[in-house]
């Protein structure tokens, strides 16, 4: 089969997203699939993609212009089959403000927040606190990698994060800071039905899974011995199922929880996780008894 790998990008995940389709493009061709891979921040990637003639494509793009739809659109107006999930989904789940509502209008916990739709909306920082408490976290509301985000136990910290985040958005979130721990959960779509792969507790050194943690080696633990109930564990599978189904997710997703007093919180949803040597959603097909190179093939007979 002739597969290309789409990478790179011009986005703040630009490094992250190499990795994983480098990642992606060997592995399929220590099955035997033809693949080339092709970085969409070349001025002519679109002349150089239908020259290739694709049976499929397998997107590997993180952040703009990856996540959040466009290449979707783009790859379904040429009608080339494409692994993951469609426009639609894609939109909602690169925003992470959306995704949010979405939460909240299917009854699925998580942290409350503060919508800031430009700088002309930002809150003052006393207020932010009634409202959240302290600390809090600010993030850019479309972008990913914990790029851009940072926790705040004051007004000039305050400032200092919101330039921060201003850096890689024009949007951002303010969210409340529940001090659990992090659980994260791969989902993939398969003949219609979802499957979940084994949660996994992310141990790490500091209070926030930041972007050196999560793909630096030694950065974090992966654990699946989680420290929460039978009933918490189902609720992770079920809030997972639910939202995924009603995005309408494709493909391969990630989705990450903050877990407290048995709760889990919904963060955020990744359409297109991570797929380095050190990302969460390849450690867990393998725990889960799979191999990696027949579960992308998976992937790619279910875009088909």
């Amino acid at each position: 089969m002739n597969i290309v790998v789409l990478f790179g990008g011009t986005s703040p995940e630009r490094e992250i997203s190499l990795k994983s389709g480098e990642n992606i493009a060997a592995t399929l061709r220590a099955r035997g699939h033809q693949v080339e891979t092709l970085d969409t921040a070349v001025p002519n990637f679109v002349e150089q993609l239908l020259q290739l003639k694709p049976d499929c494509v397998f997107p590997a793009l993180h952040g703009a212009d990856g996540e959040d739809g466009k290449i979707q659109g783009l790859l379904s107006i040429l009608h080339i089959p494409y692994v993951g999930s469609d426009v639609r989904a894609s939109v909602i789940t690169m925003d992470k403000y959306l995704t949010k509502l979405v939460a909240l209008q299917s009854e699925i916990p998580t942290p409350s927040f503060i919508y800031v739709y430009d700088r002309h909306s930002v809150p003052d920082y006393w207020d932010v606190e009634r409202k959240l408490g302290s600390p809090f976290i600010v993030k850019p509301c479309d972008v990913g990698s914990t790029i851009g985000l940072s926790l705040v136990r004051s007004a000039s910290e305050y400032e200092v994060a919101l330039e921060e985040a201003f850096r890689f958005s024009d949007r951002l979130l303010l969210e409340e800071f529940i001090d659990g721990f992090e659980v994260t959960v791969g989902l993939f779509r398969l003949g219609g039905d979802f499957l979940v792969l084994p949660p996994i507790y992310v141990v790490k050194p500091d209070r926030i899974f930041d972007y050196d943690t999560k793909y630096k080696p030694g950065g974090a633990k992966h654990v699946y011995d989680l420290p929460i109930s039978v009933e918490a564990r189902e609720r992770l599978t079920s809030y997972s199922k639910r939202i995924c189904k009603i995005v309408g997710i494709g493909g391969v997703a990630r989705l990450d929880y903050i877990v407290k007093d048995e709760t889990p919180y919904l963060l955020e949803i990744n359409s297109i996780p991570g797929m380095t040597a050190e990302s969460l959603v390849p450690d867990e097909v393998r725990h889960a008894g799979r191999d990696f190179g027949e579960f992308l093939e998976d992937l790619i007979k279910d875009a088909l």
